[in-house]
């Protein structure tokens, strides 16, 4: 059994899915959260496994406060105790401003943000309960700092998400728990590329490439490492310098 235990929520598909196995591979017993991917979830456990650690895949919604309660006493259950949390859980809907119904509103709130809060409530409180100096991680995205067309409850809500990073890490500093956040942006994950165009999005990016699932998974790790001991309430932006833009690419000469 590893001393390193870790619950990664949104772990069937994408980057909790790329996540939750880097930790395997640095050696972590990792609990794969998923809700809608279980054949994603049960591969990443699979491949975890491989690394000589232990892996189970737990389900829940957490929209419902009560599985979320359940899904962490499951985990925890398992792990015998919680080192790393990463929320990475949540659903991506665009809808137009003048367009966005209260259920499209409340859809969005109940998935990726309030879920969000409670998650990182419940592996805090854990944490600091046990007198465990965790680390606890969120994955945001670039566009808490964008104002895309068709994103304003999902923009809001991932600015958001970087809020409520910086008040976790001031009021749980005092039990030496870390809270930090990553914010994606274009992610190479089967759905990104199943449902865009790859080469003309890498042609808009000032690097020219994606964000890679396993490349957040490091910036977890690296979180979670001594190297980052003294950070907390921090985000890191991992989009090729795409916020960076403020205007037409060829004025960069790209």
């Amino acid at each position: 059994m590893s001393e390193k235990k870790a619950i990664v929520t949104g772990a069937g598909t994408g980057i909790g899915f790329g996540t939750a196995v880097e930790l395997g591979k640095a050696g972590y017993d990792v609990v794969v959260h998923y809700y809608s991917s279980k054949e994603g979830a049960m591969e990443a456990v699979r491949i975890i496994r491989t690394f000589g650690v232990r892996a189970e895949a737990v389900e829940a919604d957490l929209s419902d406060i009560n599985q979320i309660k359940s899904m962490f006493a499951r985990a925890i259950d398992f792990l015998g105790g919680l080192t790393l949390f990463v929320n990475n859980s949540g659903v991506t809907k665009k809808s137009l401003f003048e367009k966005t119904t209260i259920e499209d509103f409340d859809y969005l709130v109940n998935v990726d943000l309030k879920s969000a809060y409670f998650c990182v409530q419940q592996a805090a409180n854990y944490m600091a309960e046990n007198e465990i100096k965790g680390s606890i991680v969120v994955v945001s995205s670039n566009n808490a700092f964008m104002q895309r067309n068709g994103i304003s409850v999902y923009g809001m809500i991932k600015s958001a998400l970087i809020k409520m990073v910086k008040h976790a890490a001031i009021e749980y500093a005092k039990y030496g728990i870390r809270v930090n956040s990553i914010a994606p942006g274009w992610t190479l994950t089967p759905r990104v590329e199943k449902d865009n165009d790859i080469e003309e999005i890498c042609k808009t990016i000032p690097l020219k490439r994606m964000a890679e699932s396993q490349e957040i998974g490091q910036m977890v790790l690296f979180y979670d490492s001594p190297a980052s001991a003294s950070v907390t309430g921090n985000v890191i932006v991992a989009d090729g310098g795409f916020i960076l833009l403020n205007d037409e690419l060829k004025a960069y000469g790209l």
